[in-house]
């Protein structure tokens, strides 16, 4: 019999009602399973006391809080060995679970393989104002999220913000620490998985992701991405578009004209994508831009 943890990592964020759904989910399960929420040094501390207050007050959940920020990679790996069961579901804490049957559908596949992905999609309308460009590009990749399409290609679509996975064949992947901020650990740990030979099945069970930051902050994001990307580029070129793409600028000795566009456009590639009409062919040219300056 399978028995399951499921370890969410939070961040400034209020996940007291994603708690509530998961435990009454998991009540129904027939298995053994914990709840355990990780708190990585927020700086608003009523949102870490309200997500305290709400898991230590469900049976089987467990709350931790950082004294200091480690990062993305870390807290998941510190949450693998805090867990008591054999299966880990990691899921990111700035979401809600659209189906009632979320962790059921989870568990009747669990066998079928190592790593089973569900997916993730996104609210039919714009949540509010100064969202647009995380909002855009977001739902241009939920085209491409569909369980069909990414078992075209299934370790360059794994993504982190929900998955489950054999405990064993977690410990012997983990997350790469040296991915402190945001952008492309979900890369290097898909490479890693295909490098191993574990087994990954995508299936339609999405979280429905809330988190949209302002295009400002994702546009700070995206340019530490990128140095992200850069810096690992020996290890994850091959599943990285972005990557692929600057490959072919460095091979046919292109940079120059990046570097130069960057130089003459960045101001007004900056105003389209904080405006309310962002472009995404530009946020394109913008990372691939960033990427030759690097």
């Amino acid at each position: 019999m399978d028995s399951l943890s499921i370890l969410i990592p939070v961040y400034n964020w209020d996940c007291t009602q994603l708690i509530k759904d998961l435990h009454f989910q998991g009540l129904v399960l027939g298995v053994p399973y914990e709840i355990i929420v990780a708190d990585d040094c927020s700086t608003d501390k009523d949102l870490v006391k309200d997500n305290r207050v709400i898991a230590e007050s469900h049976e089987n959940c467990r709350f931790f809080e950082l004294p200091h920020n480690i990062g993305r990679s870390s807290i998941r790996n510190f949450m693998a060995n805090q867990a008591r069961y054999r299966k880990l579901m990691f899921m990111d804490c700035d979401a809600c679970i659209k189906s009632k049957s979320f962790l059921k559908d989870y568990m009747d596949v669990a066998d079928q393989a190592s790593v089973i992905c569900g997916g993730v999609v996104h609210p039919d309308s714009i949540p509010e104002p100064g969202v647009e460009l995380r909002y855009l590009y977001e739902k241009r990749a939920d085209q491409e999220r569909s369980a069909e399409f990414r078992r075209r290609t299934p370790y360059a679509r794994f993504d982190s913000k929900v998955f489950l996975i054999d405990r064993d064949d977690f410990m012997k992947v983990r997350f790469d620490e040296s991915y402190v901020h945001y952008g492309y650990e979900d890369v290097q740990f898909g490479h890693e998985l295909e490098q191993k030979g574990i087994s990954i099945l995508h299936i339609d069970n999405p979280l429905v992701h809330l988190g949209l930051e302002s295009s400002e902050q994702f546009l700070n994001k995206t340019r530490q991405a990128v140095i992200n990307a850069f810096e690992h580029k020996a290890e994850i070129e091959n599943s990285s578009r972005l990557l692929n793409n600057y490959r072919n600028v460095v091979k046919f000795r292109m940079r120059w004209i990046f570097r130069l566009l960057w130089a003459f456009f960045q101001k007004s590639m900056e105003r389209n994508l904080l405006g309310p009409k962002p472009k995404l062919r530009i946020f394109a040219l913008y990372k691939l831009c960033y990427i030759c300056l690097l």
